[in-house]
């Protein structure tokens, strides 16, 4: 009877011991799922906080910016400078302000006043206002290198092109043609092919140097041209230049007068025409004579077809093409020459060749 009691209490006792073991455990989840939320909740907390921190520090940022902008003082000045290479133009006139932009070396900077206490400049850019060091920019042109020349080619064709999209326009939306001189009804109306069906010559090349009008630094554009000038000491190169350059005139004539001594390093025995404006701008024709006289090359005038508006395209007119496409000139295509202004200019170059 003792044994029986026995058991049963060491039975009992097990059960008890199990039992308690899951209450323990129970807790311990318990308790475990507490702690986790808790850390949830800190650490919602904890981010909660920080983003105040940062929202509170962008804030005193912005404040003290303000600020900072309303104790600069500036004198009023009026001038123009150059910018030196990846020139920074920043939102404020400090050097940790925001940065907003770089010009390219030469880019014309129009200042409208210097700051009193950091001597950086205020000037116009993209129709708002930008700061720019004085270390950023020069009062003199810098003058860019012509590239390295490699030497005098042997093989030979009679002449070369070089011009803007008078001579050769690629194909685009704008217009019906492909490759030939804008305006032009097909290639062999145009201006070069007339000249090189009249004149007979055997061997020619065409090229569209139009960037080199538009540049700031326009000598590192004249490497373009050594696909032709370094391969072909040709007899006659023609330059239909400065129709764009209206608005880029700044160091225009240098820039032109290194175009044809870059030319002669490749091609010393070429006789170098220079084409007149087919538009009237007298500033960019008198530098263009003045470059040609200095430099020994010919001059072809259009003063007589300038500005004729039986000559070129006007804006609003129809053109049909071959495939029956019906185009309407527009902004782009007007001024360029037609037919009969293509006829004109090659008539004038063919008489002087």
């Amino acid at each position: 009877m003792k044994k029986k009691i026995v058991i049963g209490l060491w039975i009992s006792l097990v059960a008890l011991i199990i039992a308690f073991g899951f209450i323990v455990v129970e807790q311990n989840k318990k308790e475990a799922a507490r702690l986790a939320e808790e850390a949830k909740i800190e650490a919602r907390q904890e981010h909660l906080r920080v983003e105040q921190e940062e929202e509170e520090e962008a804030k005193e940022k912005e404040l003290a910016e303000e600020g900072k902008a309303e104790e600069y003082t500036f004198t009023e000045m009026e001038t123009t400078f150059y910018a030196v290479s990846k020139a920074i133009v920043r939102e404020n006139p400090y050097d940790a302000a925001e940065v907003i932009g770089t010009l390219s070396t030469d880019q014309i900077v129009s200042v409208v006043a210097q700051c009193n206490e950091t001597d950086y400049y205020k000037m116009k850019i993209n129709g708002d206002y930008g700061y720019i060091s004085p270390d950023d920019v020069s009062e003199e042109y810098i003058d860019i290198p012509m590239p390295g020349i490699s030497g005098v080619p042997s093989a030979t064709k009679d002449i070369l092109f070089i011009g803007n999209s008078i001579t050769l326009y690629p194909a685009t939306a704008d217009w019906w043609g492909s490759g030939w001189g804008c305006g032009a009804t097909a290639p062999e109306n145009d201006y070069v092919h007339q000249t090189v069906a009249a004149k007979g010559y055997s061997s020619y090349d065409y090229m569209s140097l139009r960037s080199w009008e538009f540049s700031n630094t326009r000598n590192y554009e004249l490497d373009d041209l050594d696909k032709y000038i370094s391969k072909y000491q040709y007899g006659t190169i023609v330059i239909e230049l400065g129709e764009n350059v209206k608005g880029h005139e700044n160091h225009f004539k240098e820039d032109l007068t290194d175009m044809i001594k870059y030319i002669r390093g490749y091609n010393p025995n070429a006789r170098i025409v220079m084409l007149d404006n087919f538009w009237k701008y007298d500033s960019i024709i008198k530098t263009k004579k003045a470059v040609a006289s200095e430099m020994g090359c010919t001059y072809v005038s259009l003063a007589d077809i300038q500005g004729v508006s039986d000559y070129m395209l006007n804006e609003g007119d129809q053109y049909t093409a071959p495939d029956g496409t019906v185009y309407t000139i527009g902004s782009f295509l007007a001024g360029h020459p037609n037919d009969a202004g293509f006829a004109a200019i090659a008539q004038r170059l063919i008489a002087a060749l």
